[in-house]
């Protein structure tokens, strides 16, 4: 990467063991594509709620590549199915990441196939 991981915590105490996970999901970005610019990461807890397991992390990426900006966001749901464990949203969103970064690469070297329309055809 070009500059430093960017890590941001809010309404959430900075843990060790999240940092050494995102610091690993980067690194495992950075084997699909060599020239990442830079990658900033948010976890918030938007809301202080009293039930157990009602407090999951809202994980927020912004990955930076010659051209584009990749963003995704995974937030906690409100129907209650959601899933409770923070490293499951921290790889949700990192595999989201993942394959948009395979997208961007597959365009990016040209080995997407582009539709034939009307005016590229054979007359």
């Amino acid at each position: 990467m070009d500059t430093e991981l960017e890590l941001a915590f809010h309404n959430i105490d900075p843990s060790d063991a999240l940092k050494s996970a995102v610091r690993e999901q980067v690194e495992k970005l950075e084997t699909f594509y060599s020239h990442i610019i830079g990658c900033r990461v948010v976890i918030e807890i938007p809301h202080k709620r009293h039930r157990i397991g009602s407090n999951t992390p809202d994980v927020h990426v912004v990955l930076r590549v010659p051209g584009r900006e990749i963003v995704v966001s995974r937030e906690h749901a409100a129907d209650g199915k959601a899933v409770v464990n923070g490293y499951a949203v921290l790889n949700d969103a990192f595999q989201a990441v993942q394959q948009q970064l395979k997208d961007y690469r597959r365009i990016r070297y040209g080995d997407v196939k582009h539709k034939q329309t009307a005016e590229d055809g054979e007359v």
